[in-house]
């Protein structure tokens, strides 16, 4: 059961990773693309989630703003939180992917990201966590 829907994006707890997944199906930009990462860490905080599994091979290109609000604004907020390991499955664009890279290297003390190529390596990586 989705915990967050929307045209661009689902959010779901699974149980198996014991992380938030959030399966990105389209770009998305201003308040669906940040609407969809508060959905994701608020799902995160309510269940002390440890693991966090982002699929963004359909994300598309963030933009400046997005991506400015994403380490001023959300980063934080996800680095104060209980995750610890951030699995990433990079976007299939080149360009979207460079966007990608830029915000995924920024991490907090506390918290471990690895960025992946295809779902299966990425969820590997989370049970090993």
């Amino acid at each position: 059961m989705a915990h967050y829907e929307s045209d661009a994006l689902t959010v779901e707890w699974d149980r198996t990773l014991d992380a938030v997944v959030m399966n990105w199906q389209d770009f998305a930009k201003g308040d669906t693309y940040r609407d969809g990462l508060d959905a994701g860490l608020d799902l995160a905080n309510q269940k002390r989630a440890q693991n966090w599994l982002a699929d963004l091979r359909e994300l598309g290109t963030v933009t400046p703003e997005d991506r400015e609000w994403t380490q001023d604004d959300w980063h934080p907020r996800a680095f104060d939180s209980s995750l610890r390991n951030m699995a990433i499955i990079q976007p299939e664009s080149v360009v979207a992917n460079m966007s990608v890279e830029d915000m995924v290297s920024e991490v907090g003390e506390n918290t471990t990201s690895r960025i992946f190529d295809n779902r299966d390596d990425a969820e590997a990586w989370l049970r090993n966590q």
